[in-house]
């Protein structure tokens, strides 16, 4: 099952990529996806004088709708469970259809050749817990499928680099406790480094997720690698599944699987802290994250 779970935080991952390179007028390839988001979400099927997103999101712009798409997409990972079904297969059939594959071979199950067999292995919420027990149950239960799908998305796809990923987050996020940093942001007003070019910027654009993306140009930058609008959405970054993808984006952005790779907390913490701040608290929860993840 953890095969099959990976591969379809892999297509959802990919799906929502595809939608957002869609181009031009509204054609067949939207129709498939709007008739997958409608099955995947339980829907009634698509009208058929409506065209493809305008009942699923009440917008006419088809640039507006396929951005509504691949957001909803990124919000059904993780909603199919258990075994490979007809969903799997009209997942792997529309994801062919956009990257212009052909046809699933008849015989092959869902998924087979486009992704390759994974090692990786997707966590507990009582693993996650014996590296940070100070933690909520409840908050690390929540994040815990947004972890795992994080990691499959930026390939923190082994122990050690996962070890050395949670460690930096649970101490980033005091035991994953806050999604978003505990002072009001008003130190951060007037900060041009930032991008914090106007008036209430800093609080606005205060630090938020795991990893504390903070500032006007980083919320930017995020946001658009993300696929989400930060700018005029920023308390979605402290959503369990935003504030766990803008941490795998700032890990991956920065290359820190390489420094992971060769047990260098120390490298790691001064990319993510810009010194060594906190490092013996790093150290001591990368250790703890060595003995839950049996590294």
């Amino acid at each position: 099952m953890a095969q099959l779970d990976i591969w379809r935080i892999q297509a959802f991952v990919r799906l929502a990529s595809l939608v957002n390179k869609l181009q031009g007028t509204v054609g067949k390839k939207d129709e498939l996806v709007d008739n997958l988001i409608r099955v995947l979400s339980n829907l009634p099927p698509r009208p058929t004088d409506k065209p493809a997103y305008v009942g699923l999101f009440s917008v006419t712009d088809v640039k507006v709708g396929r951005q509504g798409a691949a957001t909803r997409l990124q919000e059904l990972v993780g909603k199919l469970q258990g075994e490979v079904n007809d969903k799997d297969g009209q997942i792997d059939n529309v994801l062919r259809s956009l990257s212009n594959l052909p046809a699933r071979p008849a015989g092959k199950p869902p998924y087979a050749g486009l992704f390759s067999t994974s090692t990786m292995l997707l966590l507990t919420p009582q693993q996650i817990l014996a590296i940070a027990p100070e933690a909520s149950t409840s908050r690390i239960n929540a994040l815990t499928p947004f972890l795992n799908r994080t990691m499959v998305e930026f390939n923190v796809s082994t122990l050690l680099r996962q070890a050395h990923f949670l460690a930096q987050l649970a101490h980033e996020s005091d035991r994953f406790n806050a999604l978003e940093e505990y002072a009001s942001g008003e130190d951060y007003e007037g900060r041009d480094d930032l991008g914090n070019i106007y008036s209430g910027d800093g609080v606005r654009y205060k630090g938020r997720g795991l990893i504390q993306v903070t500032g006007r140009t980083n919320y930017e930058a995020c946001g658009k690698a993300l696929g989400v609008d930060l700018i005029n959405n920023p308390t979605k970054l402290s959503s369990p599944d935003l504030a766990s993808r803008s941490a795998g984006w700032f890990w991956s952005t920065n290359q820190l699987n390489g420094d992971a790779d060769n047990d260098d907390v120390r490298t790691v913490t001064r990319v993510i802290n810009g010194g060594y701040n906190g490092l013996d608290d790093r150290i001591h929860l990368l250790q703890a994250a060595k003995r839950a993840l049996k590294v």
